[in-house]
């Protein structure tokens, strides 16, 4: 039986290294995103020393509350949006927000009145950015949520264990602002929701 589980794990590791290898075939090279730190991500990034862990179709919310459909590419460290245009990927366009997002102090929370929906807060920034997601069913928002917190959690592993990140001086700041967001978490929402929102933002 383990023997089995490992072969089966190995087969969906190989199938999951296919899948990106060939989104990142189809993604434009001239397609670039600026990411909420101000670091540029490109098609390069997509590959370079990341592993795929999940994706699938989802939809983004724009402040105008229209939805717009993408494909969610969750990687060792980052989630990408990205959309179709003329049969090739780029990066998807949401405002003036970006759509590549740092797992690192990223909260995750459920939209109270949307069982399908998802808040994804970048925190640990002077302004945290709001993006709403919304899958096809709860089910599927609570495997996106389920595994987006996993991943989340094995970066944090990964740091505990050394792996170099931000100095520790950064690192504190990060993690103080952070909790500073996550308490004003009701707040945060209500404010960032403003216009577009007919129904009231909550946790």
């Amino acid at each position: 039986k383990e023997l089995i589980t490992a072969v089966d794990g190995k087969v969906n590791e190989q199938e999951k290294k296919r899948r990106l290898k060939e989104v990142y075939s189809r993604t434009d090279s001239k397609s670039i995103m600026r990411m909420k730190s101000g670091q540029m991500f490109a098609k390069e990034d997509l590959i370079r020393g990341r592993k795929l862990l999940h994706d699938g179709a989802l939809q983004l919310k724009n402040s105008a509350g229209r939805l717009k459909d993408v494909h969610a590419m969750l990687l060792s460290d980052v989630l990408v949006f990205l959309q179709e245009k003329d049969q090739k990927y780029v990066f998807a366009s949401l405002d003036q927000r970006s759509t590549v997002i740092s797992l690192h102090n990223l909260i995750v929370r459920e939209v109270a009145n949307e069982e399908r929906g998802l808040f994804l807060i970048t925190a640990g920034t002077d302004r945290p950015e709001m993006v709403e997601v919304l899958a096809s069913s709860k089910e599927e928002r609570n495997t996106w949520r389920a595994i987006i917190q996993d991943a989340m959690n094995c970066m944090e592993k990964d740091e505990d264990e050394g792996v170099p990140s931000e100095t520790e001086e950064d690192r504190k700041q990060q993690q103080n602002r952070t909790k500073e967001i996550r308490g004003e978490q009701p707040r945060v929402i209500v404010d960032m929701c403003g216009t577009g929102h007919t129904a009231p933002c909550y946790c």
